[in-house]
């Protein structure tokens, strides 16, 4: 089993950008630094909580060894409610796969109804993956470098209540496939929405290599996880992320 614990920390990321060459993104727009109206408790820090940075250091440790020689670098990470913090445990994720020295990452928020990513990561942008899907707009004009080096995001662009049906298309599976086979050394964490309830996140589970499942400690019941874990019985499931462990 995964795991990992405690609440994520303040962001002030001000190592140079990386530039779009180096990422073989020609269009990407580049950031200088994450805004500074992030709250704290949101994003790990690089040096200040060297024990919430271990954390996700294990997690990813984890995750490369048990995926990187197999070629399986699409992880879905979801949560079993709302509010249990997976969001934060995919960026913080992305973010620590891109301090690794031999991979990127890319960041993509597939919450189309309700966006978190580029909120929590102050990213002034109306367009996304929406975009993309609804109006063919290019990828390269979507993704934005946040100022940490290795670090791509897709955000979700503008809220959308038909989502079910443009996850679960075809044009989206053909760029989940595209996203895996261009780069191979890069991994793609998607920030899906939570699973009871919704069902968004299983007809896309069908697309990525692994799922990871956030579980917030002391809120999350029994039931509700083993309801879950039915829903993704045939799945491939690589761990629980145990969430706000104090």
């Amino acid at each position: 089993m995964l795991s990992s614990g405690g609440a994520p920390r303040d962001e002030r990321q001000t190592a140079p950008p990386t530039t779009p060459e180096e990422l073989n993104y020609t269009q990407t727009q580049v950031v200088e630094q994450f805004s500074s109206t992030l709250e704290p408790g949101q994003v790990i820090s690089r040096g200040e909580d060297m024990g919430l940075t271990d954390c996700y250091a294990l997690l990813r440790t984890q995750v490369l060894h048990r995926t990187r020689e197999l070629g399986q670098n699409t992880i879905m990470v979801t949560s079993v409610g709302q509010g249990e913090g997976k969001t934060l445990t995919a960026i913080n994720l992305a973010m620590s796969m891109a301090k690794e020295m031999v991979q990127t990452a890319l960041l993509v928020d597939m919450n189309l109804r309700a966006p978190m990513v580029a909120s929590y990561l102050s990213l002034d942008v109306e367009r996304g993956l929406a975009d993309y899907l609804l109006d063919d707009v290019p990828i390269p004009e979507l993704l934005i470098n946040p100022g940490m080096k290795k670090l791509i995001v897709l955000p979700a662009g503008k809220p959308i209540t038909v989502s079910t049906e443009i996850l679960g298309s075809p044009k989206m599976r053909h760029l989940v496939r595209e996203m895996k086979e261009k780069y191979p050394e890069r991994y793609v964490i998607f920030d899906c929405p939570h699973l009871l309830g919704m069902p968004d996140s299983l007809i896309f589970s069908s697309f990525v290599d692994h799922i990871i499942l956030v579980v917030e400690a002391g809120k999350t019941s029994s039931d509700d996880i083993v309801k879950t874990l039915h829903l993704l019985k045939d799945k491939p499931l690589l761990g629980i992320v145990l969430n706000k462990v104090r």
